[in-house]
């Protein structure tokens, strides 16, 4: 039996300068001749080392992506809603003392009920208000003047709510992937509502 022989179609170089037709002597063949290969060769070298650079750039992401902890996606949730926090929280200033949203120093999302007492509400927005870094980082929270602003802001009932029980809550890693993509917009969002 004999094997059919495919005919190859003819090309034309891709050097600009050449344009010459050409019927190709194996496949993938581009350019009509050796010297129109090395004119070709450096526009193609930065085209492929950029497109190597890119596989490598991928595929170092979707390593890290297999071998990154839960603890590391917990954090990058909690900033994500942190960030969120003090977007939404931008016009008002600290929960805990009467520094107003004007002051120039550091921001920070405060827990009423801390994480580590009440890892539940960790990501309840209820719970977390925007506080400058002083009353968060220096005086625990302030929490005696946390208490009746969040009362303020939230209302009597809402607060009780969150010094009442709760049901403990564990997150999967898709949770927080999930959390961690949702405030972003949310935070998004919020900055282009303060752009329009």
């Amino acid at each position: 039996m004999l094997a059919s022989v495919r005919v190859r179609k003819s090309k034309v170089c891709r050097v600009a300068s050449c344009g010459a037709s050409f019927t190709p002597a194996r496949l993938g063949q581009a350019v009509c001749s050796p010297a129109c290969g090395l004119l070709d060769a450096a526009t193609n070298r930065e085209k492929a080392r950029k497109s190597l650079a890119e596989v490598g750039r991928k595929e170092l992401r979707a390593a890290k992506e297999r071998i990154k902890p839960k603890g590391q996606y917990m954090r990058e949730a909690q900033a994500a809603f942190n960030a969120w926090v003090r977007e939404r929280d931008s016009a008002l200033g600290c929960v805990s003392c009467d520094r107003p949203s004007t002051w120039s120093g550091q921001w920070h999302a405060s827990h009423f009920r801390s994480v580590g007492s009440s890892p539940e509400h960790r990501f309840n927005p209820a719970n977390v208000h925007k506080a400058c870094s002083i009353c968060n980082n220096h005086l625990s929270g302030n929490i005696l003047g946390f208490l009746p602003e969040l009362e303020r802001r939230i209302g009597a009932e809402e607060v009780q709510a969150l010094l009442g029980p709760s049901e403990p809550k564990r997150y999967t890693i898709e949770d927080l992937k999930a959390l961690t993509a949702h405030y972003r917009a949310l935070t998004r969002e919020l900055k282009k509502g303060e752009a329009a």
